[in-house]
């Protein structure tokens, strides 16, 4: 089975960002080959947001526009992006409260892979108190396996697991930890070969 490798990053916060977080999140779908983005109008000075992608995290392009006409918190919005290449794709938002004034959101970065690659999934989401990883993948995997659980807001690290190169599937109890986002990631010598984000 042909698989890919998506792979989820946060960039530093920019200096200056004021704004109440959106929470831009990004999933990529491998059977149909598209990114899906989410984030929150949570913020009723926002007029207008740009979603813009980048191949280097440094020259944009805008992909989408939307007009904020009758300004409603908690409202989602939802995009997918259908034009995702092979390698690294970020993605930020524009965010202007006046014609001219404006902020961008910390870029995010999700990583497609080729067929044959790494690939894990991880279920359920939202998550309970076990979060499950399976791997799809049809390479071996070429050393021992550490996986760690980090809190995005405090950066404490809740979790370290170091497992065999010949694990498939892995269950954690995150009963412990509280309410908060999380990023999980996936070691393999050392090296970060996997990085999701979740939400408990």
């Amino acid at each position: 089975m042909k698989m890919f490798l998506a792979l989820l990053l946060l960039s530093l916060p920019i200096a200056g960002y004021s704004l109440p977080s959106p929470g831009l999140t990004a999933v990529f779908d491998s059977k149909k080959n598209i990114v899906k983005l989410k984030w929150q109008h949570n913020d009723r000075s926002i007029s207008k947001f740009i979603l813009q992608r980048s191949s280097d995290n440094s020259r944009w392009t805008d992909i989408y526009t939307l007009i904020i006409s009758s300004s409603t918190e908690d409202k989602f919005v939802r995009f997918t992006d259908e034009k995702v290449g092979t390698g690294k794709n970020y993605y930020r938002l524009k965010m202007y409260t006046d014609v001219s004034v404006f902020e961008y959101t910390p870029s995010i970065m999700v990583i497609i892979g080729k067929p044959g690659g790494n690939s894990w999934l991880m279920y359920p989401v939202p998550v309970g108190t076990t979060l499950n990883l399976q791997y799809n993948g049809s390479e071996l995997i070429p050393g021992v396996i550490t996986i760690t659980i980090q809190s995005l807001a405090s950066g404490t690290i809740f979790t370290r697991l170091r497992l065999a190169s010949t694990t498939r599937f892995i269950q954690i109890p995150v009963a412990n930890i509280g309410r908060g986002i999380y990023d999980i990631r996936i070691y393999i010598n050392n090296e970060v070969v996997w990085n999701q984000r979740f939400t408990k």
